[in-house]
């Protein structure tokens, strides 16, 4: 009877043993009692919100809060598990690193013999790839969207604006005063100003993939570092390519790819108005490509900006369109990649862009 017990038990326990074991790789699992203070992690938690189990027990989730759900949907969510109910959601949270990521949520209270919660235990699946593929779609999308329009209206402006400058152009030339020259420089100024608008409206709607051959990532990084030194050392801004291991080539439209990076470094140059260093880093991914990072020691972007930047028309600085970084994610996209900012306020930017490579070519 005994030995029946005993091996009863043994079969239990290695029953629980499996069940924990299964709930480690498959979800981040947390308990807390019924004030929201945590009193048990698995070591998923700690793996993805980066923090020690002694430093997240005892504390409440405010340690991994992002600052990104509003305090109704908290509300919410305390109301539903307060009164026994499961709760689910979607949730934002903030890694010790200062790195978000999503995760998929069910918060389930367990009740006493009265009916009241004693204790909640939080299952959570990491759904971050999804969000960013979801948000990707998203702007692609728009960019779509706008990249037709986009090409409608250029072609529909540009040839009135070339009419109405070699106009002005002609109207200066009769004009015997010399004082009207400074007008006719702003008017023509202006409407070079617009022309170029348009001109990134039509890179915008579609770029030209027979244009697309093989080139060095490193080389044309090359080129494009050396042609914005100057602009950064009237800042007091220096740029460092390091050095690249291999050298790895893409397919891709040569000007339309230095336009991406003189973007990047030229708004980085921007954001450092106290001068330092902007590190051009190139990476051979596992997966067939290349990561580029153009990492500044700028003042960084407000979370609240960040979401929004490559939104169509929206811009932080007085004079710009708004197109700029939408081009740019544009370019990218056409070119089968990814782009991507990561930033905090105060802490710099970094720019991170994924390219398939053609091949790699050793180097001795």
């Amino acid at each position: 009877m005994l030995k029946e017990t005993m091996t009863t038990l043994e079969l239990a326990l290695q029953q629980l043993r499996d069940i924990n074991y299964s709930l480690d790789e498959a979800c981040v699992v947390a308990v807390t009692d019924v004030k929201g203070n945590i009193i048990f992690v698995n070591q998923k938690f700690c793996d993805i919100s980066q923090y020690a189990r002694n430093e997240l027990l005892g504390q409440n989730h405010r340690i991994i809060n992002s600052g990104y759900h509003s305090q109704s949907f908290w509300k919410n969510m305390w109301h539903t598990i307060a009164n026994g109910k499961i709760w689910r959601g979607e949730i934002r949270n903030q890694a010790k690193d200062g790195s978000y990521y999503w995760m998929d949520t069910t918060i389930v209270p367990l009740l006493n013999a009265e009916g009241k919660p004693y204790r909640y235990v939080s299952f959570r699946v990491d759904i971050t790839e999804r969000k960013q593929a979801e948000e990707f779609l998203r702007r692609s999308e728009k960019i779509t969207v706008l990249g037709q329009m986009a090409s409608a209206i250029a072609h529909e402006i540009r040839n009135p604006l070339a009419a109405i400058k070699m106009t002005v152009e002609l109207m200066r030339y009769n004009d015997a005063n010399p004082e009207d020259d400074n007008q006719f420089d702003m008017i023509l100024s202006e409407l070079s100003r617009v022309d170029s608008i348009v001109g990134e409206f039509l890179v915008l709607a579609r770029p030209h993939e027979e244009n697309f051959t093989d080139h060095d990532i490193h080389d044309l990084l090359e080129v494009v570092v050396s042609l914005m030194s100057i602009q950064a050392a009237r800042n007091n801004v220096k740029i460092a390519l390091e050095p690249t291991h291999g050298k790895p080539v893409i397919r891709c439209d040569e000007n339309q790819m230095k336009q991406v990076f003189i973007n990047v470094i030229k708004n980085a140059i921007e954001a450092m108005q106290n001068g330092g260093t902007i590190t051009v880093q190139v990476e051979i991914a596992q997966n067939n490509g290349v990561i580029l990072r153009f990492i500044d020691q700028g003042s960084g972007i407000p979370e609240e900006v960040l979401d929004k930047l490559g939104e169509p028309f929206f811009t932080t600085k007085e004079t710009g369109t708004g197109l700029g970084l939408m081009i740019c994610q544009k370019i990218v996209q056409e070119h089968q990649g990814t782009f991507q900012i990561h930033s905090q306020a105060q802490q710099g930017t970094t720019v991170e862009i994924f390219l398939p490579a053609r091949r790699q070519e050793t180097t001795a």
